[in-house]
């Protein structure tokens, strides 16, 4: 197995205009990790991605996909990528069918079989014109073409956010089942406000806070070192505590990283409590 992040992004900044979307952002995504990315309206989610994928050139830093420099991907790196945005960019005067075999023709390793299978599973008739499709059906053909060509890296911004619930659980049972070419581990990457959908399926998680990575970890090791925990009185800004907030004259709620929290930070008889991802997010965000 190749031991080189699939994804690899150092001190990734990008401003538009007085704006900072992306502050410093260093990572790791490793090979067969699934990453959730999660952050508010204007965290810096998509920047990072279309940076990720050379699609936007960041003011300084730099990132690689499969060992391969972002903004100089190779044909071969490129075919072993699967990319959704938030809005699909498809061919509307095509019918579905059409568009299928056309970007078919692009990829070494499209599957005809695997496509046509993943239209009907997602209820897409192949005669119907893309431009007919609402939105979530474009969508529902958008990750269509990201999987048929078995790609080793799948990278999917809000992919699911027109679905209905019976939608998004047929794209994650086909994300999982989903196997990419020479025995590579799948990779995949989703920035999604669908906190219950990540929580079923992601490993890693990476919390972004106006450009800046806020928190980043293995899923089950976030959820047993980031707790909450509720004392009488504030706590000194300190390492290990990562969000505090006053919910009455006696009472605070805190974030803290339990092994970064300095003994004694708390008082003894405080009870701490293991967060799901959304009641994580919500502390972060609140």
């Amino acid at each position: 197995m190749n031991d080189t992040p699939a994804i690899s992004v150092e001190h990734l900044s990008l401003r538009y205009g007085g704006v900072t979307a992306l502050d410093d952002v260093t990572l790791n995504v490793e090979r067969g990790s699934v990453l959730a990315v999660v952050g508010r309206n204007g965290a810096g989610k998509s920047s990072l991605l279309q940076c990720m994928l050379g699609l936007t050139v960041p003011q300084s830093g730099h990132s690689q996909l499969l060992g391969c420099p972002s903004l100089d991907l190779t044909d071969d790196v490129k075919a072993r990528l699967g990319y959704v945005s938030q809005s699909p960019e498809l061919f509307e005067w095509l019918r579905v069918g059409e568009q299928i075999s056309l970007i078919g023709g692009l990829y070494p390793n499209w599957s005809e079989e695997l496509a046509r299978a993943l239209c009907v599973r997602f209820s897409i008739a192949e005669d119907m014109k893309v431009r007919t499709l609402s939105l979530g059906e474009k969508q529902r053909l958008a990750i269509v073409i990201a999987l048929a060509h078995q790609p080793d890296l799948l990278v999917f911004d809000e992919p699911v956010a027109s679905l209905d619930p019976v939608g998004r659980r047929d794209f994650l049972r086909a994300l999982f089942e989903h196997e990419a070419r020479d025995g590579e581990p799948v990779t995949v990457v989703i920035s999604s406000h669908l906190l219950e959908d990540l929580e079923r399926i992601a490993t890693h998680v990476l919390f972004l806070e106006k450009g800046r990575v806020q928190l980043i970890g293995g899923r089950d090791e976030l959820a047993e070192r980031v707790q909450l925990a509720v004392t009488a009185h504030a706590i000194a800004p300190q390492a290990g505590l990562l969000k505090s907030r006053q919910l009455a004259a006696d009472e605070w709620q805190h974030v803290v990283d339990t092994r970064a929290l300095a003994d004694g930070a708390l008082p003894p008889d405080t009870a701490l409590r293991a967060l799901s991802l959304g009641d994580l997010f919500e502390a972060l965000n609140t």
